[in-house]
């Protein structure tokens, strides 16, 4: 694993381009309980920004693993496409368990909504996005409102999410569980309402924003099976503002490591097309 990630931050790394403004470690907790390292987002915004639409990301990992600072050229390509890009860090298990990861995705949103006006973003167009353990994140705060709501950030702040290779339904497994699948118990232990509460089908009804999910397809079935579980889910409630994609040819590394990519990704395309139809809505456009 630790292989993996490695991989994946060298993919990602390339030298700034002129015409993204970057701010680093911005922390978005202070005081005696801030993480000094994990508290801390990045900023990646068109040079010349005003008022641009804003995506928090949220790094994958299996919620114990990877950094922020891994996906610096993924937000590059957002923020030449005129989206502020976000790349958001978050305390990581085994030293803390759920509800401490979606809690820290919370505040860092929560900072953005207060901040970002300052730096050229748009706190009325902010959107959330991430993969793997960072598309349960993005899904759980787009979903369970409680979260944003604890820290008085308005009703309805979230305009868009884009969720990507993430587990919708938390299983409750015992504690002794080894292997892949050991990193469900390490997360979030193995109370079964736990679990029930960490999973964002069991939100799916209060979707308040338009959604996007993206999954691989070369997977070797839990992602794809969890994106059909949400599947399922909306269908059941009724939810019909909740689109599915299928990233064609693309594994659960590729799908992330090619949005940096300077030529075009569809995948990447597909995100940028949700984001700007949104602020189209939202402006009062078709």
């Amino acid at each position: 694993m630790m292989r993996t990630a490695a991989l994946l931050a060298l993919a990602l790394a390339a030298p700034q381009d002129g015409a993204v403004r970057e701010i680093k470690d911005l922390a978005y907790v202070d005081g005696s309980d801030a993480d000094p390292v994990q508290h801390k987002l990045d900023l990646y915004l068109p040079k010349d920004a005003v008022k641009a639409p804003v995506v928090l990301w949220i790094h994958g990992g299996a919620w114990k693993m990877g950094d922020r600072s891994s996906y610096g050229e993924v937000g590059r390509r957002f923020a030449e496409s005129g989206i502020g890009f976000a790349a958001v860090g978050y305390r990581l298990s085994p030293k803390v368990k759920h509800p401490a990861h979606i809690e820290d995705c919370a505040r860092a949103f929560a900072w953005l909504h207060a901040n970002v006006a300052k730096h050229g973003g748009d706190p009325d167009r902010l959107f959330v996005s991430g993969q793997s353990a960072g598309g349960h994140l993005s899904a759980l705060l787009a979903l369970d409102d409680r979260y944003l709501k604890a820290l008085q950030v308005p009703e309805g702040a979230i305009k868009g999410a884009i969720p990507m290779s993430g587990i919708y339904t938390i299983p409750a497994l015992p504690r002794e569980t080894k292997g892949l699948m050991g990193m469900f118990p390490e997360a979030f232990g193995s109370d079964p309402d736990v679990c029930r509460d960490a999973s964002p089908t069991h939100y799916v009804a209060r979707l308040a924003s338009p959604m996007l999910v993206i999954t691989e397809t070369q997977d070797p079935g839990y992602v794809r099976l969890n994106a059909g579980h949400l599947r399922r889910a909306a269908q059941q409630a009724g939810v019909k503002d909740i689109r599915f994609m299928d990233a064609e040819d693309r594994n659960h590394f590729s799908i992330v490591t090619n949005l940096a990519r300077k030529t075009e990704d569809p995948q990447r395309t597909a995100m940028v097309t949700f984001i700007r139809e949104r602020c189209r809505t939202l402006d009062g456009g078709n």
